[in-house]
């Protein structure tokens, strides 16, 4: 009796661990399914967050790092995905003339396990993918600095125009002189030194 318990033992041990490998064998085609699935769920996340993101930078906003991060985590995975889609297909079709069993029992064992532990992975990547926010304002506004040549005598007329500019109420300014008289060169002045400097303006356009 003392001999036979341990024997009991081992073979259980055995049994169990064999059971374990056979069922990723068994339903290599059930977790490629779950799988493929499940890929195609975080793939529709992907492309709502990302149509979230294209809206927002067309408001001249800059993406979050998260959720760069998070899109280029989805490209890769998918990459990685496909790979293992690819080769469970083609072992799938390799199953013996007749019967059910696979060729190879060793490399459908690993496809099995790969996509059970990649569909996990998949999983995580798409809870991670609520965003209450994807963008945040520049941090400086996107204004083109111009080409300009060194100013003489502008500073008081700059420093006016720039009180003017943070006035609350004033729409729109007006410059006019005779040609030759630095009404350009002032403009790009303004948007040179002060705009670019200020956070008070989204975008800046020059016509």
């Amino acid at each position: 009796m003392d001999c036979v318990s341990p024997i009991l033992d081992v073979v259980t041990r055995v049994w169990d661990c064999t059971a374990k490998h056979a069922v990723y064998i068994r339903d290599l085609q059930e977790n490629m399914d779950s799988l493929r699935n499940a890929m195609q769920e975080l793939k529709t996340v992907y492309e709502d967050v990302k149509a979230r993101v294209d809206l927002e930078e067309q408001r001249q906003m800059k993406r979050t790092n998260e959720v760069d991060g998070w899109l280029h985590s989805v490209l890769d995975m998918e990459i990685k995905v496909n790979e293992i889609l690819e080769k469970g297909d083609q072992e799938i079709q390799k199953k013996c003339p007749g019967t059910c069993c696979p060729r190879n029992c060793r490399s459908s064992y690993k496809l099995g396990k790969k996509a059970s532990k990649k569909l996990g992975d998949v999983t995580e990547i798409r809870s991670k993918g609520r965003f209450d926010v994807v963008a945040d304002r520049l941090s400086q506004a996107p204004v083109d600095e111009r080409p300009m040549e060194k100013t003489v005598g502008l500073d008081l007329m700059f420093t006016e125009v720039c009180r003017c500019i943070q006035h609350e109420k004033l729409g729109i300014i007006g410059l006019y002189g005779m040609g030759g008289a630095g009404k350009t060169t002032l403009m790009t002045k303004v948007n040179n030194e002060f705009i670019r400097a200020s956070k008070s303006f989204e975008i800046a356009i020059w016509l």
